[in-house]
């Protein structure tokens, strides 16, 4: 193999050609790909600290929801145990209330029937006396008949 001056020149200009090509192309295409290259490595990373916020933030709400749900269940539990004390008050006064009416009325009830009981017995006395006084032909007071009539009447009324 021979090295002649051609070889030397050929050599030269590969050289050349490398520095020149390494500057030209190979230089701006490397770094059109280290900044392709950062600019995604950055969104990447942007993505996944936005997914860890974003997660952070569903726990976060999650945690307050779950918090906002217990308070309305104790609330409405309070609430409920706040009626049924208040339904079972009422329940009680509306019985007390219904006890102390049926006792009155079972008071003026047995007053009305003492009452009937009384006016019964004058009447009761009226009529024997009308009946003995006209089995025995005795002269018969109509008056009087027809007034206890008229009394037995009001008194009903």
């Amino acid at each position: 193999m021979e090295f002649d001056a051609t070889f030397l020149i050929a050599a030269i200009s590969f050289i050349v050609f490398v520095f020149i090509m390494n500057a030209v192309f190979y230089e701006p295409v490397l770094k059109i790909m280290q900044k392709r290259n950062s600019f995604v490595e950055d969104n990447f990373n942007s993505a996944k600290q936005l997914k860890e916020e974003t997660h952070k933030q569903e726990l976060y709400h999650a945690e307050k929801l779950e918090i906002s749900r217990n308070e309305a269940r104790t609330v409405l539990d309070n609430e409920m145990q706040r009626m049924k004390s208040e339904k079972s008050k009422i329940i009680s006064e509306y019985k007390n209330t219904l006890y102390e009416n049926a006792s009155k009325e079972k008071a003026d009830l047995k007053k009305s029937a003492l009452e009937a009981q009384e006016i019964l017995k004058e009447n009761v006395v009226d009529i024997a006396k009308n009946i003995s006084n006209i089995l025995l032909g005795e002269d018969v007071n109509l008056e009087a008949i027809n007034k206890s009539q008229i009394k037995i009447k009001e008194e009903q009324v």
